[in-house]
């Protein structure tokens, strides 16, 4: 990982995620009804009844392109120890392997961040990215959360590009 003015490039290696639509609306509605859809596969709602302990960070795939309604997706990590991730049951819900990749992260910035916020940091996060001359997939930013909602101060918040 090397920070390099407002942001760090890290390289992480395959994963595994297991994911699920999220449709954007003004209040979070959506966003709840997604976490539970990814929360009830990992409390063994899945082909084999397996437990997954929780993982952090929650991310959620924003695409850029308008409109993005139904386009993002919320995602949880797959911890390396489940070897063979057991089926979703859920149709909304499916795994998803992503190859090693290299990913342009902001800062952390801290507070109870709405979407606002992570649509402000990205923008940020891209223009400085430009200005450097850095190649990166502009196309979407992936929103990164490192806290349960119930945590109100000291909060972990991201927003990545992935470098191309």
């Amino acid at each position: 990982m090397a920070l390099i003015q407002n942001f760090e490039l890290r390289q992480y290696e395959e994963t595994r995620w297991v994911r699920t639509s999220l449709k954007q609306d003004l209040f979070g509605f959506e966003m709840v009804a997604s976490f539970q859809r990814l929360y009830k596969y990992i409390r063994g709602n899945n082909a084999e009844e397996r437990k997954i302990n929780m993982t952090l960070p929650v991310v959620i795939y924003i695409p850029l392109q308008q409109p993005p309604a139904g386009n993002s997706t919320m995602s949880l990590f797959v911890p390396h120890e489940v070897e063979n991730a057991p089926e979703p049951t859920n149709t909304e819900v499916y795994l998803d392997t992503v190859p090693p990749a290299s990913i342009m992260s902001s800062k952390t910035f801290g507070g109870y961040a709405l979407q606002y916020t992570y649509n402000k940091q990205a923008k940020a996060l891209a223009e400085e990215l430009r200005t450097l001359g850095l190649q990166f997939d502009d196309s979407y930013f992936v929103r990164v959360g490192y806290n349960p909602p119930y945590h109100f101060v000291n909060r972990h918040n991201e927003v990545w590009y992935m470098a191309k």
